[in-house]
């Protein structure tokens, strides 16, 4: 663990280092992992990015390809409209280089996308290439040797514009590197300055989890139409969660080594009371009427019309069109519990890329990752929409081209410096769904949060005897 603290440590302050240059400039980023507009191409980045490639396929065919063989991959992902239009782009590019390769794109939204990918694993039907949360991990790897080990294709994949320390968090799993980073992501409370005005706070005032509720009361006070969190119950559940309780304990959620909970009912009790404040101090909107817009949040009219006065997610989720405030733009650094012993703050992977251990082709895969991740041309077709390039050639791309929003420049920069060191991705699906279910309760009173703390408490506990 003192070893994954100091690579923590060394990879957040390098990376910070190297995102100065990308806030320089900048358009609204282009990254979601929900619905959205897709991003307009002028016909003159069209025909460059034709001409690029037409060149690139001349030289390569000088060079000959990996293999003569037909040969069809399947590539797996999610997103939004934007992130669809730009990896079909960028498949197309390696086909026109490879006329041999078809790469089949299984692409969609993220409800229902972790169950799909868990029954594929376990039953080896699985796509050659598969993008995957950071919090997937345990449950991907208790199916089994599932992914390829990706030095094996050093020959066709290079790695060498990663940031050392940051794959060594993130990318290896028993000493094998099974995936690649598609970005640098951080935790972002996205404020509206103009709305919060109306609660007599600003930015620097809000520090604390009270601070945050009374200046929630305050503007709904003020304004009856308007709350201060645009929030689904889901994301609440999950990564809002996580950082609270690792705020409190200085660790993981869950220790899956000696599966036990590093939490205690007092712990729980203080986030879950967090929660029932929201909802009855008028800090959130009702639960029933912010269901319709769960995982969209940017899709919910309040948020259009300017009634929230702050939204939380990743910045890989804040694409084009989320939010048209850009004049009134700010973050606020994440509330803390008195004495917190960490930040709670996320900075890690939007998404990782693997390659399945079923693949009967894995050094095309690995050769036509090379391409997405290193390519000038591909970098500029994905811009930001997996987020901040994970690589320094693809970082300065980004500082040159200006195609980050700088609010979010400043929060992935912020999030690198101040980042949580425990990220809680080790919880188990089945103990994270019962914090989800408790949450829901809470969002709808459905229950005393006391009985809904012990409650939970005894369900986590017996769901570790399964772990």
């Amino acid at each position: 663990m003192k070893k994954q603290l100091i690579a923590l440590a060394a990879a957040t302050t390098l990376i910070a280092s190297s995102l100065v240059g990308c806030g320089s400039s900048g358009d609204t980023a282009k990254t979601d992992s929900q619905p959205e507009t897709a991003e307009e191409t002028t016909a003159e980045e069209t025909e460059e990015t034709e001409e690029a490639v037409e060149e690139a396929a001349a030289e390569e065919a000088e060079a000959g390809g990996i293999t003569d063989e037909e040969v069809t991959l399947r590539f797996m992902w999610w997103g939004s409209d934007a992130r669809h239009e730009a990896t079909l782009a960028v498949i197309e590019q390696y086909e026109a280089l490879h006329p041999n390769v078809t790469i089949e794109g299984e692409y969609g939204g993220f409800d229902g996308y972790f169950e799909k990918l868990t029954t594929q694993l376990a039953g080896g039907t699985a796509p050659d290439i598969i993008q995957y949360n950071a919090d997937f991990i345990t449950d991907l790897m208790a199916i089994g040797d599932v992914f390829v080990n990706l030095e094996d294709y050093s020959d066709y994949l290079d790695v060498s514009g990663f940031d050392q320390n940051f794959l060594d968090i993130y990318s290896y799993w028993d000493g094998k590197m099974i995936s690649l980073p598609t970005g640098v992501n951080g935790s972002i409370f996205l404020t509206n300055t103009a709305v919060l005005e109306k609660s007599g706070y600003t930015v620097d005032d809000i520090k604390t989890w009270d601070d945050f509720i009374a200046a929630g009361k305050a503007l709904h006070e003020a304004d009856p139409d308007s709350y201060l969190w645009n929030i689904d119950i889901y994301t609440l559940g999950t990564d809002v969660f996580g950082g609270m309780i690792t705020q409190l304990i200085g660790d993981d959620a869950y220790n899956a080594d000696e599966k036990k909970l590093n939490f205690d009912r007092d712990d729980l009790l203080k986030v879950f009371t967090v929660f029932e404040e929201l909802y009855e101090n008028d800090v959130v909107e009702p639960a029933a009427d912010s269901a319709p817009y769960e995982l969209e949040i940017a899709t919910n009219p309040k948020w259009i019309n300017d009634q929230f006065a702050m939204c939380y997610g990743v910045t890989s989720n804040i694409y084009e069109g989320y939010y048209d405030f850009q004049d009134t733009a700010d973050v606020l650094p994440m509330p803390q519990f008195e004495g917190a012993k960490e930040s709670g703050v996320i900075y890690r992977p939007p998404q990782l890329m693997a390659i399945a251990s079923n693949s009967e082709h894995p050094e095309v895969a690995a050769d036509f990752l090379n391409y997405f991740y290193n390519n000038e041309e591909a970098i500029k077709t994905l811009k930001s929409v997996r987020s901040m390039q994970p690589t320094a050639k693809g970082q300065e791309i980004c500082a040159e081209n200006g195609d980050l929003d700088p609010v979010l420049v400043k929060a992935i920069e912020e999030a690198a410096q101040t980042a949580t060191v425990h990220q809680n991705l080790n919880t188990p699906s089945e103990m994270a769904e019962i914090i989800q279910d408790a949450v829901e309760k809470i969002a709808y009173g459905q229950g005393d949060v006391e009985t809904i703390t012990d409650d939970t408490m005894d369900l986590l506990e017996e769901a570790i005897t399964r772990q």
